[in-house]
């Protein structure tokens, strides 16, 4: 279970996705279901975004601000 979680490393719900980022829950949920922002989809309604997926994220969108 250790190797599970070292792999997986801090899972954050759709919720906690849109309080970090300030967003709304409808603009996480339609970003979530577009891909882009990479996430899991648990039990048909539950999204999980990995921490290193909103890390790279954050990070590409940041880097497209740039341009």
């Amino acid at each position: 279970m250790e190797d599970m979680k070292t792999y997986l490393g801090r899972l954050y719900s759709a919720d906690d996705v849109a309080k970090m980022l300030n967003i709304e829950m409808v603009t996480c949920y339609k970003w979530l279901g577009e891909g882009r922002i990479k996430a899991m989809k648990l039990a048909g309604t539950l999204w999980r975004v990995r921490e290193a997926d909103l890390r790279a994220f954050v990070e590409q969108s940041i880097n497209e601000g740039r341009r």
